[in-house]
């Protein structure tokens, strides 16, 4: 088990490594686990009035839960990898949902939240700051934002919820995750 904790690893840090020495921005592709998207949904309580906005959104698969299974009126995904837009595409249409659904091919830091009611992330810590950054200036007083493993520093969550997901052990080595619930504050 440690041999394969200490290979994922090696390659998590290669990947990051050789992305950075690209220029590329963002975070290596880790897939949520379809039960922590759907707990990240109940905690945001996602409903039929809201545009859910995932950034890093990978394989798509919180954006189309969103939308099929809690009736999101719109999501929207923002991927820098174009191989995953392609699959989250492709996921969408085999789901029924691309015609309410949009997958955008960019750095999240290029694109506009604004209009989302719910925001979610699964990043890595070291891009937490500029995320929350980021929130801050465009969300609306409101947004819900729910973070996946890491905080957003300098935010009081509304809600901490802790789950053990045995799932995860072979990518990091620990079972515990932590869902970050944050509303956007009223501008002063």
């Amino acid at each position: 088990m440690r041999k394969l904790f200490a290979f994922a690893l090696c390659a998590l840090v290669a990947t990051v490594s050789a992305a950075q020495a690209l220029g590329m921005a963002g975070a290596p592709y880790v897939a949520t686990s379809q039960p922590i998207v759907e707990r990240m949904l109940m905690l945001a309580k996602v409903g039929p009035k809201d545009h859910v906005i995932d950034l890093g959104s990978g394989d798509g698969r919180l954006v189309i839960t969103a939308v099929s299974r809690f009736k999101a009126r719109t999501g929207t995904g923002v991927e820098i990898d174009r191989q995953l837009v392609a699959l989250a595409n492709d996921n969408a249409a085999t789901a029924g949902v691309a015609d309410r659904v949009k997958f955008i091919d960019s750095d999240l830091f290029r694109v506009d939240t604004g209009d989302a009611t719910v925001v979610t992330v699964y990043l890595v810590a070291s891009m937490m700051p500029d995320v929350a950054d980021k929130l801050r200036k465009e969300l609306k007083p409101g947004t819900r934002v729910v973070s996946h493993d890491y905080p957003l520093p300098g935010w009081k969550p509304v809600s901490v919820l802790t789950l053990n997901t045995p799932e995860k052990r072979p990518i990091s080595g620990d079972t515990r995750t932590e869902l970050f619930l944050y509303r956007v504050p009223q501008r002063r």
